[in-house]
């Protein structure tokens, strides 16, 4: 009896990891790849120096419809789980001080040759430049059909990816795919991306950055999420880690029409008791001085205005001693809760993942198989999970594509 005969259906960071475990596991296996060469988007990752997983992997980093069977997939696999498999590979790590893992070059490309590297030595074939346009499954076989060929595999991987900036690979084909075998999906929405918005002095802190605790709420005032670092004032809206962070409960909440706001807390170490005896005392000490002048070496300068201008203090060239109790409050309450309203968000080319995809009920956990169709397994971004920033989407590619590698070696 010859080898089983494997396809790994996107060159991605799943798609790569599972040929190596389908490939160690006895396979023969072949790599199919829309893009004339594989883990592009991943050699875009962390700036192009690639943080591939992170000492804070948790459930708690992760966004899904279904994060108990998210749980059951990554607990079999931790942070110190893929510093050893990358160890072997060659990839001595690098832990900054937020606990993201690099490799110890600094070089996504490190990442990317040790993986191709590793496959290619295994025997792995690579057909690349070729895009999947349906795959059909007979009693034994998987047929994939490309807009140039047609491939028959004993099983399949497909590792396709999402939607999120398509010119370094996944383009939304996959679940299109999918969806008409009838798999069950969640709708895909961008997320790690920049919000749009209408706040009326983006012209005047356009390239601003600040350090801000960011709160995310809806129309109704209530809190959905936080986070906090450094925010980016744009001519479009907002961008920064947090934001990105938050973006996609923002857009999901936009997607059910709702309003949506942010509040940037501009002073997160000091509660606004505080907040306000330092202006009151300041107000006292620079009285010689306008009110605009007396927040210069407090706030970003070309913030002053925006700030007084919100908080309905418009004689911003007058005396700070006219400024009364009920004036100053309102000053502080924008300095601790600058409300920004979110109109939308930039396009699937800017997003960094994909909110959405293919439904967790629809697989088995333990081994990454479609309940409806055996020998057809998925990894990746084709699922609907999405991690935060910082390495959390690269953990669950290799946490999926081993496993589903393995599996589908192992029938």
């Amino acid at each position: 009896m010859g080898k089983v005969k494997i396809g790994i259906l996107g060159g991605g960071a799943s798609g790569m990891i599972a040929a190596i475990e389908a490939a160690r596991n006895g396979a023969d296996v072949t790599i199919i790849e829309r893009l004339d060469r594989v883990g592009k988007k991943l050699l875009t990752t962390g700036n192009g120096r690639c943080n591939y997983t992170n000492i804070l992997i948790d459930i708690s980093r992760y966004h899904s419809t279904d994060l108990i069977i998210a749980r059951d997939i990554l607990e079999d696999f931790s942070y110190q789980d893929v510093i050893f498999y990358f160890k072997e590979l060659g990839i001595e790590p690098f832990v900054d001080e937020t606990g993201k893992i690099y490799p110890m070059s600094l070089q996504a490309s490190s990442i990317v040759d040790v993986l191709r590297d590793e496959y290619l030595k295994l025997g792995v074939k690579e057909i690349c430049g070729e895009r999947i346009t349906k795959i059909t499954k007979s009693d034994h076989h998987c047929i994939v059909a490309t807009e140039q060929e047609v491939y028959e595999f004993d099983r399949v991987v497909i590792a396709l990816g999402g939607k999120a900036n398509s010119k370094l690979g996944s383009d939304g084909s996959g679940l299109e795919i999918l969806a008409k075998m009838g798999v069950n999906y969640e709708a895909p929405y961008p997320a790690l991306v920049k919000l749009k918005s209408d706040f009326p002095y983006l012209k005047s802190v356009m390239g601003l950055k600040v350090n801000a605790k960011v709160t995310l709420c809806s129309e109704e005032n209530s809190e959905i999420a936080c986070d906090e670092g450094e925010v980016l004032f744009a001519d479009y809206g907002v961008s920064g880690p947090p934001i990105l962070q938050l973006s996609g409960k923002a857009i999901e909440m936009l997607n059910r029409k709702h309003e949506v706001y942010i509040k940037l807390d501009l002073f997160p170490e000091m509660n606004r008791n505080e907040l306000y005896q330092l202006l009151n005392e300041r107000f006292d000490r620079l009285r010689h001085k306008t009110i605009a002048d007396t927040f210069i070496g407090l706030v970003n300068k070309r913030l002053i205005i925006p700030l007084l201008k919100h908080s309905s203090v418009n004689d911003f060239n007058s005396k700070p001693t006219r400024l009364n109790t009920k004036q100053i409050y309102q000053i502080v309450e924008t300095m601790k809760a600058l409300k920004i309203h979110i109109t939308g968000y930039h396009s699937w080319q800017d997003a960094q993942v994909t909110a959405g995809g293919v439904c967790l009920s629809d697989i088995n956990p333990k081994t990454m198989e479609l309940r409806l169709y055996k020998s057809i397994y998925l990894a990746g971004e084709i699922l609907d999970v999405y991690g935060d920033c910082g390495g959390f989407n690269l953990h669950w590619a290799w946490a999926t594509g081993i496993k589903a590698g393995k599996s589908a070696a192992k029938g």
